[in-house]
């Protein structure tokens, strides 16, 4: 193989996906917040029409009904900000490069690739989010900014992508369909650079 192998983007396909998935938040959010709703208004109408005996049971049908509705406001609200943050930022030159020495992944947001040495890596993993093949990237227990070797995963880009925070994660790193070199290949280079270390799951 060459001295390096990258994996590019496909534009078209990353605006698409981002369309797909904030319509997907968007309109589960708003079946949630409609339902949270009507549940509110229902316990309304038991607490102070048909009788004040049943208060307990409105009051405890109207929180659980607030309960579900506020991480269903918060979801549409980061979803609103990742909006805001998508149209800022432009994409990176490719998804990731694969070296003798390390992969290079290319964070959108980020002013630099992020760097992780072979050691730092433990594969690649595709997985189904919002009804599409994902890959991401996965990380070797106990590696933080500070591991040797380790470049630009302090960058709040790339905590948005790689870390655990459901809240700030977007759907994975980048989908199967925007990347512009087939699975059967990125296995293969994945196992040849990182000399067997690191495996597509």
């Amino acid at each position: 193989m060459n001295e390096s192998f990258t994996v590019g983007l496909n534009h078209q396909e990353v605006l698409r996906r981002r369309a797909r998935v904030r319509r997907t938040r968007m309109v589960g959010g708003s079946v949630v917040l409609l339902m949270s709703a009507i549940g509110i208004g229902l316990a309304t109408v038991l607490a102070t029409v048909i009788g004040s005996q049943y208060w307990p049971v409105a009051l405890l049908m109207g929180a659980s009904f607030l309960l579900m509705a506020a991480p269903t406001l918060k979801a549409m609200a980061v979803s609103e900000k990742l909006k805001r943050w998508y149209d800022a930022n432009g994409l990176p030159p490719y998804a990731m490069r694969m070296t003798p020495a390390a992969l290079e992944l290319g964070v959108e947001g980020a002013s630099a690739p992020v760097v992780l040495p072979w050691p730092a890596v433990s594969g690649l993993q595709v997985k189904g989010k919002f009804g599409q093949p994902v890959l991401e990237v996965l990380l070797q227990p106990g590696v933080t900014p500070a591991s040797p070797g380790v470049f630009g995963l302090d960058h709040p880009a790339a905590k948005a992508t790689l870390g655990p925070s459901k809240w700030i994660k977007s759907a994975g790193f980048y989908s199967v369909a925007s990347l512009d070199r087939p699975l059967e290949a990125i296995a293969q280079a994945l196992h040849h650079y990182s000399q067997g270390q690191a495996t597509l799951r």
